[in-house]
């Protein structure tokens, strides 16, 4: 009986403690290519769908602008409901908006019916109405360009400037997520790698033991040898730390179609890494070119057209105005005689604020905003070929010490082979052997830093370059 509850109590044991494990492993996925994790970042990440989100914004801001010119339908009615007189009268007017000139065109239909006062002589029409149709030009200020023309300018510049500046978002975002990935993949090749190493100690421990258990070795030779190992081991898990703290960063970049984080199996790095950042000759130019296409100048160029657009409108606000207005109308129908006929109206409207200080004032203002644009553009240009110049550097030299640190690897893989032939023969000591193993450890895991390196400098010049996404 006693028996039986043990093993009932093991098996609910193993339900609580083991199936929670498993769910937590099938939900680990082998890790994706840099191009999936990129695509992911690029279409389900909920910081980019935010920067995408600011776009749509930037486009509706222009089509805000836009909406200034829209023609318009009016309608005014006008009745006395008691007095002396009982006059009505109905008034439609629709006119559009044009860009030149500051221009409008007109049409307005009125119609009244009743006894109007002297005073408002002006409502009376024919039993059919009047109808009219004009035009309004500026002739000085506003004719060459005004706020509204100013503002459907300026919010096309914003549109394309906040697709700059999304770009440029996106570049710096994808360098993060790559970033963290070949982080990771750094720490799980240097994991397997002293895993290795620690699986081929732990036989020549095992053969150690029965050598020392027969009398051929000291007992002290295995202790050195098991302190060795014993660091191997520290090694390996502060490695294996570093590891996982990396593959945990990385699922807030790994997304699914639905925006979900994904968690990826951290033992398992690819075999292949199917890097898309590679440089060479061609690619070097081709970076090269693309500086002077970067989307932090590309906002700063559109800034100062912004600004430029605003000088100009600033010069014509120091214009005087002389506003002409035009139209011709005819009433139909019958009545009074004086209301007869085709009449024609040509009106000119002139002002100028004596001083005009606050125009000035502005335009002084934008000017010198002008001048610091300038100036931040040319700071801007210098700063980013400097970074570029100096991640070639980087670059350069990384691809040197790539290639030494693999020397040095094959070269401290062959010492410690060596030095355990002649360990084995008895002409070497254990103090020997373990300095040997440790140099190959670190051979090891120096070498795979530098092979991440160089691919850290190449990702580096591509996002110099911002062209990061545009490699996708």
């Amino acid at each position: 009986m006693v028996s039986n509850s043990a093993k009932l109590l093991t098996f609910i044991l193993f339900v609580f403690v083991a199936i929670p494990t498993t769910a937590n492993n099938t939900m680990k996925r082998a890790a994706p290519s840099i191009d999936e994790l990129i695509d992911s970042m690029l279409h389900y990440h909920p910081y980019v769908l935010a920067i995408d989100e600011g776009n749509y914004q930037a486009a509706a801001e222009l089509e805000i602008a836009r909406s200034r010119f829209d023609p318009v339908v009016e309608q005014k009615t006008k009745s006395r409901l008691s007095g002396y007189y009982d006059g009505t009268n109905l008034t439609q007017r629709f006119s559009n908006p044009i860009e030149n000139f500051n221009g409008e065109v007109f049409t307005e239909y009125r119609i009244s019916e009743g006894d109007f006062p002297s005073y408002e002589g002006g409502y009376e029409t024919l039993s059919g109405g009047e109808a009219s149709v004009g035009v309004a030009l500026s002739l000085l200020q506003n004719r060459e360009i005004d706020k509204r023309r100013t503002e459907l300018k300026n919010a096309g510049l914003a549109s394309s400037q906040w697709q700059a500046l999304a770009a440029s978002l996106k570049n710096e975002f994808i360098y993060k997520g790559v970033s963290e990935y070949i982080a990771w993949y750094e720490s799980a090749l240097q994991v397997l790698a002293v895993e290795e190493l620690l699986k081929a100690a732990a036989e020549r421990e095992s053969a150690l033991t029965i050598r020392v258990d027969k009398g051929d070795v000291a007992s002290i030779v295995l202790t050195e040898f098991r302190a060795n190992i014993l660091q191997q081991r520290l090694l390996l898990a502060e490695l294996k730390q570093k590891r996982d703290a990396h593959a945990q960063m990385l699922t807030y970049y790994w997304r699914s179609p639905e925006g979900a984080m994904l968690e990826i199996d951290e033992n398992q790095p690819p075999d292949h890494l199917n890097w898309p950042f590679w440089v060479g000759d061609g690619q070097l130019a081709t970076l090269r070119k693309a500086l002077n296409q970067h989307p932090e100048l590309d906002v700063m160029r559109l800034e100062q057209q912004v600004v430029v657009n605003k000088v100009e409108l600033s010069k014509n606000a120091l214009l005087p105005k002389l506003d002409l207005k035009a139209s011709v109308a005819r009433d139909l129908g019958v009545g009074p005689t004086s209301l007869d006929g085709t009449e024609t109206k040509l009106g000119l409207a002139f002002s100028y604020p004596l001083g005009n200080r606050k125009a000035k004032a502005e335009q002084a203002q934008l000017l010198s905003k002008k001048r610091e644009l300038e100036h931040k553009l040319t700071s801007t240009q210098e700063a980013i070929t400097q970074r570029f110049e100096q991640a070639l550097v980087y670059w350069l030299q990384a691809k040197d010490i790539s290639a030494l640190q693999s020397e040095n690897a094959a070269l401290a893989n062959t010492l410690a082979k060596v030095e355990k032939t002649r360990f084995d023969a008895g002409d070497s000591d254990m103090f020997v052997l373990n300095a040997r193993a440790q140099n190959e450890i670190k051979a090891r895991i120096k070498a795979i830093k530098a092979k991440v390196d160089l691919l850290k400098a190449e990702l580096m010049l591509y996002k110099e370059a911002a062209m990061l996404e545009k490699q996708q």
